[in-house]
């Protein structure tokens, strides 16, 4: 709105003095609710104190705890395939280490595809 466009100096004068007005007071309210806000934040930050550091010594604990056991997973030996004896070939298959579980052709192919990108993975790494 321009105030400019208003021709009565008393009318302009006094929109303009409303206008300010509601621009303070919302610049007010806005700094009074960061302030509010701020104070709310240090309260918890008092109230929650000791729940925090107990949690964060919880972690830590756990975590320490953990370490080793990473360390061992990550220094594995990469996956081997089952030692078991080549079955005679399918007529329509190729000789392939029968898998420890009865399934389907279908499912059969799935897992033979997912174990063979499972050890390509594993001897790349």
């Amino acid at each position: 709105m321009s105030f400019l466009k208003i021709k009565d100096p008393s009318k302009r004068d006094k929109l303009v003095a409303e206008y300010l007005k509601t621009k303070n007071k919302i610049q007010n309210d806005f700094h009074l609710e960061r302030l509010v806000e701020r104070s709310l934040y240090e309260d918890f930050g008092k109230i929650f104190k000791p729940i925090t550091e107990q949690h964060k010594k919880s972690f830590e604990e756990i975590v320490s705890k953990f370490a080793p056991l990473q360390d061992a997973i990550e220094n594995m030996p990469p996956a081997l395939p089952w030692d078991m004896p080549q079955p005679e070939a399918l007529p329509d298959a190729p000789a392939q280490t029968p898998l420890p579980i009865n399934i389907d052709r279908l499912a059969e192919q799935y897992l033979r595809a997912h174990m063979e990108r499972m050890m390509n993975i594993h001897t790349m790494g």
